[in-house]
């Protein structure tokens, strides 16, 4: 896989080559190994909850992900394995009933890092407007990183440096793990973020400035169109990303009460493979 070195400003051409059609797996698998996501298309015009549930599973099944993984933050609120990610009132998630924006972040927030390797996001219905999800190839600025500043990089490898916090009400729960860590093939398994759920932990004030380092580093670079792409998922097209190397966001949408958003997730601790 040569993720880290593959350069997203060539899928932002008119066109959007980076969609395959439902059932070319090889088509998706290339784009998977070369730049860490690939979105299919339905071949309806329109599909339904049970088309998406129907198609998802012949995804699943195509690039070997077995069953949806069922994060550790919900075993005990009786979550079903795929979830409906839309905007319902009676939600306490403090993402899944809002149509404001969403950090960067990866998914998994109490996993160990690299436990959740892939995520299929279907979309049913778009938003009335907005709603564009950001990929970002975090593994590969941080190896930039690690050539340009190797303190600033080591921070971001200790095994305390970051702690992520539930912030849904009366659920007090933290993983404490480091921003990166080696796979061992020259590549790096992260759960980076920025946003309502990370809590830092420098030792002292020297480290702190080298961890503000980092952070900037990251903040300089997350825009650039090199390692950054903003997808606008329409009906019928599944999104199909490694969660172990990239991180992701979620732009504002406003939303149609009769037809709100509904988009479908299901989380693999498996990576997408050739199965014949």
């Amino acid at each position: 896989m040569q993720l880290m070195k593959s350069s997203y400003t060539e899928l932002t051409a008119p066109g959007r080559g980076y969609v395959t059609d439902l059932l070319k797996p090889d088509e998706t698998l290339d784009m998977l190994e070369t730049y860490g996501f690939a979105v299919t298309r339905s071949p309806s015009a329109t599909v339904s909850a049970e088309d998406a549930h129907r198609e998802m599973a012949a995804i699943r099944a195509d690039l070997g992900l077995g069953d949806p993984y069922v994060p550790l933050l919900y075993r005990d609120r009786d979550a079903p394995i795929v979830t409906e990610v839309t905007r319902k009132a009676d939600s306490d998630h403090p993402v899944f009933h809002t149509g404001a924006a969403q950090g960067w972040h990866t998914d998994g927030l109490l996993e160990a890092i690299g436990t959740i390797k892939t995520t299929l996001l279907y979309c049913v219905r778009p938003a009335r407007g907005g709603g564009r999800t950001f990929l970002l190839n975090a593994g590969r600025v941080f190896d930039e990183l690690r050539a340009e500043d190797s303190e600033a990089a080591g921070i971001l490898l200790r095994d305390t440096i970051l702690g992520r916090r539930s912030t849904i009400p009366g659920v007090d729960r933290e993983a404490v793990g480091p921003v990166f860590a080696e796979l061992g093939d020259g590549h790096y398994a992260t759960r980076y973020g920025q946003g309502q759920v990370e809590h830092w932990y420098p030792k002292d004030a020297a480290e702190q400035k080298v961890l503000d380092r980092a952070l900037a580093y990251f903040t300089a670079r997350r825009d650039d169109p090199d390692v950054r792409i903003d997808l606008l998922l329409r009906a019928g097209q599944c999104l199909i990303f490694r969660n172990d190397v990239l991180a992701h966001g979620r732009e504002h949408f406003t939303d149609d009460s009769r037809h709100p958003r509904l988009l479908l997730r299901s989380l693999h601790t498996d990576a997408p493979k050739r199965t014949a």
